[in-house]
């Protein structure tokens, strides 16, 4: 159930240049705060997600069932989060929804790269 840090280390840096190259093309679009609220956005789930697995881990250890509980908990938690998030920013803040939309998706793309050669998400 371990996953590696190494791994997840680089996935997180491939997502944060992904979204600062949206961010930047979105900027030169005069859409800055629209991008830079789809990366917030990318960066908490991608936070939540490498704290969720470092709790589950710990869990594991001892009760491979808790830490499996960990994780499905947390994917209900993040989609909630992710879900208020956008309204949030669509609806409160009345941002351009393709700038926050393509930038926390080409964000999630860079996940892709934590998942070559892998079975398992937690291999």
């Amino acid at each position: 159930m371990k996953m590696q840090a190494s791994s997840l280390g680089k996935s997180i840096q491939i997502q944060g240049l992904l979204g600062l190259l949206m961010v930047a093309v979105f900027a030169w679009q005069e859409q800055f705060s629209a991008a830079a609220f789809g990366f917030l956005i990318g960066v908490v789930n991608v936070a939540l997600l490498g704290l969720t697995f470092k709790v589950a881990n710990q869990k594991a250890k001892t009760d491979p069932k808790s830490g499996i509980l960990v994780l499905y908990l947390s994917a209900v938690v993040r989609f909630i989060l992710l879900a208020v998030l956008f309204v949030l920013g669509l609806q409160l803040f009345e941002l351009a929804p393709l700038p926050v939309v393509l930038t926390f998706v080409v964000m999630q793309v860079g996940q892709v790269f934590n998942l070559k050669g892998k079975q398992r998400l937690t291999d």
